[in-house]
């Protein structure tokens, strides 16, 4: 099953589209279960009338989240060129198991 999309940007960063979330409860529960399986360092998110912007920091590793309106989807967002490739692995492993969690907790 086709979870979600990668976007390459221009300066190499990713996006992770995760297919089928979108809007602010969504987002909510993404970093529920963010905060259970990853069990970050650091995190946090913020709203404005455009967003629910929010990231996590593990190891030292910073990874951004957003929910840009409630028809766009959720995503992550990382800059793996600046990580080492255990670093990237750790991110990929990450995304994978808060994805496939969403997917069971709240099915689409």
């Amino acid at each position: 099953m086709h979870l979600y999309d990668t976007y390459t940007m221009k300066r190499g960063a990713l996006l992770i589209d995760i297919l089928g979330y979108s809007g602010e409860e969504d987002f909510y529960a993404m970093h529920r279960i963010i905060e259970e399986i990853v069990q970050p360092d650091d995190s946090g998110f913020s709203v404005d009338s455009m967003c629910v912007g929010g990231f996590f920091n593990k190891d030292g590793i910073l990874v951004r989240t957003s929910s840009e309106s409630p028809y766009d989807g959720l995503s992550f967002f990382y800059e793996p060129l600046k990580m080492s490739e255990e670093d990237v692995r750790k991110v990929e492993k990450w995304i994978d198991a808060v994805v496939s969690e969403l997917h069971a907790r709240l099915p689409r």
